[in-house]
């Protein structure tokens, strides 16, 4: 009996495992395709499995999320610790600077006249006197809460907290009296943001320019919310018809791990993944076993390109 060499042997299917690739591949696309239709539709949004990201790689996936800590809508200014005793401040300046160059750019946008400019200053006047009454309010509250947030940031930084049970609790209450507060808060200035983009846009017709970030990171939730309901859209269209399927599947499966990272494996708090990780194997061997050779347009095409190629071949030897 003839041995087959394994490196021959390993590159041929039987036609079940064919059959079993071809519904793979289907499947795997038919899901990307559908998760991107109703992103698409609904909405979507990242700043949930950004926020709640646990392990080694959480702050790389929480530095997307614009203002995570609310400092910038805050106004926070940390206390010296150069100096013996200080204490943490805020200052409205930077971000009212930030308002009027986007009352600039909305008059730019909707190509406002002086007069219809100057309504759009007033209206940003009542906003700004807001921000002014909200921290003339707070004061005290807000000082002492940002005392709060520097006294657990500090607590993170030490070792100790982390290795002692009790402490460790200590810390853990601290930090959800620290989101609790800072949530409330955020919550209102959020309405004067909000209320800001919704008045100096409503003097103009047509789109809404959107009041964007201020001192945002390189690579946003924003920016993400837009690309992923096309990207799983585009790759589980590539997906269901094999269409570059090494690539799209490819693409996939790193974006699968990803979202695997933001749940660091073995990480506290971590939750399981174990449905992403399958689905991300699953599509390794798509791309690796060759399930755009069959009932693909990855295989019409190969088909077409190997006859020219032939064809180019039989004109050269005659």
């Amino acid at each position: 009996m003839r041995r087959r060499p394994l490196s021959a042997s390993t590159k041929q299917l039987g036609t079940a495992a064919i059959i079993a690739l071809v519904l793979l591949r289907l499947a795997l696309g038919w899901h990307f395709y559908k998760e991107g239709s109703a992103k698409m539709q609904d909405g979507f949004s990242s700043t949930g499995f950004l926020g709640a990201a646990k392990g080694p790689l959480a702050d790389s996936f929480k530095g997307m999320l614009w203002d995570a800590d609310g400092k910038i809508r805050l106004c926070y200014v940390p206390s010296d610790s150069s100096q013996v005793w200080s204490e943490p401040s805020y200052d409205t300046q930077k971000v009212k600077a930030y308002w009027k160059q986007y009352l600039d750019q909305v008059s730019n946008f909707h190509g406002y006249d002086a007069a219809t400019k100057k309504r759009a200053a007033e209206a940003l006047k009542v906003r700004s006197g807001q921000l002014d009454d909200f921290f003339k309010y707070n004061h005290v509250e807000i000082i002492e809460f940002f005392r709060q947030m520097e006294r657990r940031e500090e607590q993170l930084q030490r070792s100790d907290m982390t290795g002692v049970w009790s402490l460790k609790g200590q810390g853990t209450k601290l930090q959800g009296e620290v989101n609790a507060t800072r949530a409330g808060y955020l919550a209102s200035l959020d309405l004067i943001w909000e209320g800001i983009e919704r008045d100096l846009n409503s003097f103009g017709q047509g789109d809404v320019l959107e009041i964007g970030e201020l001192d945002g990171p390189a690579i946003s939730s924003s920016q993400i919310d837009k690309f992923i309901p096309w990207f799983d859209l585009l790759c589980g269209l590539a997906l269901l018809i094999g269409f570059c399927t090494p690539v799209a599947a490819i693409a996939t499966a790193g974006f699968l791990l990803s979202v695997c990272l933001t749940q660091f494996p073995g990480a506290e708090g971590a939750q399981p993944v174990y449905y992403q990780a399958i689905e991300m194997f699953a599509l390794l061997v798509v791309a690796f076993a060759g399930g755009g050779k069959y009932l693909s347009l990855d295989s019409v095409i190969n088909h077409f390109c190997k006859s020219c190629c032939n064809s180019s071949e039989q004109t050269v030897k005659e």
